[in-house]
């Protein structure tokens, strides 16, 4: 006799179809109407046939569909310090705001991240060649060949462009935590933050720090978007000591100064900026709205070095225990 059950109702079960990959489910997210699974190396979603055909019209559709959104996993740091912070702290139980409008927007974030970080190993990569190529071809005359990592200008102003993105989606989450900073900006964050916790406060001390940064990247963006002067851009070029100078930018526009420096370093250095900005902020604000949890006093605290791999972040809940060793909790 034939199961009356619909297909969909009886047991499936699926693997990850990557063969580059190989590494174990380290971390599972449940956000909407997707699965977020993570595995060492690479960051998956995965959606229920149900969810796309809810009336079940298609008896032939597959169970489960899967796409690979990230070649991170829990071994990068980039989404340790984004995705995982925010899954350990952008929770229900201890904060009000909205937790899943939160971790939508850490997601977008992380997104834009990632593809920073790839455009500078790009423009790295392609410096170096360059670089290379002229070592083993060198002038047979008297002339100078000048390398060239193509069209600096446009990498620059892409990389601007996704800088701003993140930093569009990070005041995004900052208003889930402080609603009155709706239309507002950075330095109006700053302010409240001044006159609400006092200017020697941890998340004031972060904000000193962050909100230039944050400065920056629109003013960069501005300035390339529109062809203001304010940012100078430069191949590889000859210097009067014979030598050639590696592409370089300078930032002089609305008080953001930037003085002249090696463009692949500025994007190294901005890249890792804007990811302690993320953790910091996300550490700082889930502390300030902490609700009480079950009668105990509990605290953000960062977790100690020995058991991080394990808890894939550097900040928790949690409490210290009679030696003073934070154990982190949840």
């Amino acid at each position: 006799m034939a199961d009356p059950r619909h297909s969909r109702d009886l047991g499936n079960s699926f693997t990850l179809n990557n063969p580059n990959d190989g590494t174990p489910i380290k971390e599972m997210l449940p956000l909407g109407k997707y699965l977020y699974l993570i595995t060492k190396k690479c960051t998956y979603r995965v959606q229920m046939a149900d969810q796309i055909d809810p009336e079940r019209k298609n008896p032939t559709l597959p169970p489960v569909f899967q796409q690979k959104l990230f070649d991170l996993g829990t071994d990068s740091e980039l989404l340790r310090r984004t995705l995982m912070q925010a899954k350990v702290l952008f929770r229900k139980e201890f904060l009000s705001i909205d937790s899943d409008k939160a971790m939508e927007l850490t997601l977008e974030a992380l997104a834009e991240l990632a593809e920073l970080h790839e455009i500078y190993k790009n423009f790295a990569s392609l410096e170096q060649a360059a670089i290379n190529k002229l070592g083993a071809n060198p002038s047979k005359d008297g002339s100078q060949t000048v390398p060239s990592a193509g069209n600096v200008q446009t990498q620059c102003k892409t990389f601007a462009q996704k800088a701003d993105h993140f930093a569009a989606k990070l005041i995004e989450i900052v208003r889930l935590f402080y609603p009155e900073q709706k239309g507002k900006n950075w330095d109006d964050l700053q302010a409240m933050a001044k006159d609400r916790y006092s200017d020697s406060d941890p998340f004031c001390e972060v904000l000193k720090i962050a909100v230039p940064v944050l400065k920056l990247v629109r003013n960069m963006r501005d300035c390339l978007e529109h062809h203001l002067p304010g940012v100078v851009v430069r191949d590889f070029e000859p210097e009067p000591d014979g030598k050639i100078a590696v592409p370089t930018i300078e930032v002089n526009f609305r008080g953001s100064t930037i003085e002249r420096i090696s463009i692949s370093t500025f994007m190294s250095k901005l890249s890792k900026q804007l990811l302690d900005t993320f953790e910091m902020f996300a550490a700082h604000m889930s502390s300030k709205h902490m609700k009480p949890f079950a009668g105990m006093s509990m605290q953000i605290g960062l977790v100690p070095e020995d058991v991080q791999n394990a808890w894939h972040v550097r900040f928790a809940y949690g409490m210290h225990d009679q030696s003073g060793r934070f154990v982190p909790c949840g």
